[in-house]
């Protein structure tokens, strides 16, 4: 097979293509390992607990009636498909809850959907634990410097989901674990980045079940991007910066220098957020708030006058603080509701899976709450945005009186981390309904040495019930 011809400047995809393979698993700071860890283990169990939903339900059926080689586990299940099926389903499971881990630059991310297609291709190719760590980390990377160095004035803001920036990163490691090279890591994103930019109009109004794929479908063709190139595809090399390429008219403006920058030391991996509630990411402080006020003592319903939720100026432009989004009509859209977040949590003095049941949505006196609820931006909680999405709750009460809880930083950011327990509690909660106890926490310490696998065809089997 002829290798694909180089062209005479290194062009932006070449540049991240060598930047993905020198990243190396020996050279990585220990506490990036452990965080790394840490992450994988938090995706799986927000897996887990998708595995009874209708969206996962249909992604099963999808990928048993396409069929594929059995080359990669389906988590819960233990069912073998193609490796591209497999990225597509858990994908979609990790997703599903909206309580997987969450960036905020220019876009938002949720760069654990890179977990789906390291899975899949780690496994489909016999790859050991070092060398997935490595590959996450690589996507890590080139995903979320995308969120900070791309767009004008965001992805978001053009009409643009953020999850268009997975088809790089989810390409260049899947080309990395395929054993692909620098050049044709870079056919593999330069093919993936021409098919795969998504509507921003998937989170928008009424979410439909498609939304849990937003980064799978995409890790999905990045999958199958790096698998052609492997074969000998070539994709348009110079699509970032060609004339009508991704910077012009997906994008409107990206910052060469810095997204191709070596490392400096900052891994930004490090700097991704566990969410411990599953909404969406602008609500978590907002959702703290709420339940210590309520832990404090909540006045009567109907001694409060008006709930007034505080957030930064960004996240008030978001579909989540639509008018339509007070008295959401499905599960989805209650989760990325301000209004329905914030008087849930401070109703019951929690914000979990029981708090998003159907018949919540219909409870009289939860929707009494609603209509008292007011959003109201913050300039404090600008001034920190976006290295943090922070947010508080100020109860107006009838005789006059307020009561007020602030969170400039959301939990489970690097700066107020989930402890070991909380982070195991919230694995194992959601893993041991479908895996049992004594699998369940097998896995968990099966995640925490991942390093020692040599072959992922080892680990792989702990994703399935017994």
């Amino acid at each position: 097979m002829a290798a694909p011809s180089t062209p005479a400047a290194p062009t932006v995809l070449r540049q991240l293509a060598e930047f993905v393979h020198q990243v190396s698993y020996e050279q990585l700071p220990p506490e990036v390992v452990a965080y790394a860890k840490r992450l994988i283990l938090d995706t799986l169990g927000c897996a887990f607990g998708a595995m009874d939903s209708d969206v996962a339900d249909a992604l099963r059926r999808y990928a048993d009636d396409s069929g594929g080689a059995p080359q990669a586990t389906l988590i819960g299940s233990g069912a073998k498909t193609s490796a591209a099926l497999a990225t597509l389903v858990n994908g979609g499971l990790l997703r599903y809850l909206d309580c997987n881990d969450y960036y905020f630059g220019r876009d938002p991310a949720h760069p654990s959907g890179n977990l789906a297609a390291a899975l899949a291709m780690a496994e489909r190719e016999g790859r050991g634990g070092k060398a997935l760590i490595a590959a996450l980390v690589a996507a890590y990377e080139v995903h979320l410097r995308l969120a900070d160095h791309a767009g004008e004035p965001s992805l978001w803001k053009r009409g643009w989901h953020h999850g268009t920036n997975a088809q790089f990163s989810s390409a260049a490691l899947a080309a990395r674990l395929a054993g692909l090279d620098p050049l044709r890591t870079a056919h593999a994103m330069a093919i993936a980045g021409s098919h795969q930019n998504t509507l921003a109009q998937l989170q928008s109004g009424a979410i439909s079940m498609i939304k849990a794929t937003a980064e799978a479908w995409v890790a999905k063709a990045g999958v199958e991007a790096a698998l052609l190139a492997g074969h000998g595809m070539t994709g348009p090399l110079a699509l970032v910066e060609g004339q009508n390429g991704w910077a012009d008219t997906v994008a409107g403006q990206v910052d060469v220098a810095a997204l191709t920058a070596p490392l400096d030391g900052r891994y930004r991996l490090l700097e991704t957020s566990i969410k411990p509630y599953p909404v969406v990411a602008t609500a978590s402080a907002p959702v703290r708030a709420a339940i210590d006020l309520h832990r404090q003592g909540l006045p009567a319903a109907d001694a409060i006058a008006r709930i007034e939720v505080r957030l930064p100026s960004f996240a008030l432009r978001t579909p989540s603080a639509h008018p339509d989004r007070r008295h959401p009509a499905g599960i989805e859209s209650a989760q990325h509701s301000f209004y329905f977040c914030a008087a849930v949590a401070l109703r019951d003095g929690a914000c979990g899976e029981a708090q998003f049941r159907a018949g919540a949505l219909d409870d009289p006196g939860l929707q009494a709450l609603l209509a008292k609820v007011d959003l109201r931006e913050d300039a404090e909680l600008d001034a920190l945005w976006p290295q943090a999405a922070g947010g508080g709750i100020v109860l107006h009460l009838n005789d006059g009186t307020t009561r007020q809880r602030m969170c400039p930083y959301p939990p489970g950011h690097p700066r107020l981390p989930l402890s070991d327990e909380e982070l195991a509690a919230k694995f194992v909660g959601h893993a041991e309904p479908v895996l049992g106890c004594k699998r369940a926490h097998a896995l968990r310490d099966a995640v925490m040495r991942l390093d020692e696998y040599t072959d992922l065809r080892e680990f792989t089997p702990l994703l399935a019930r017994g």
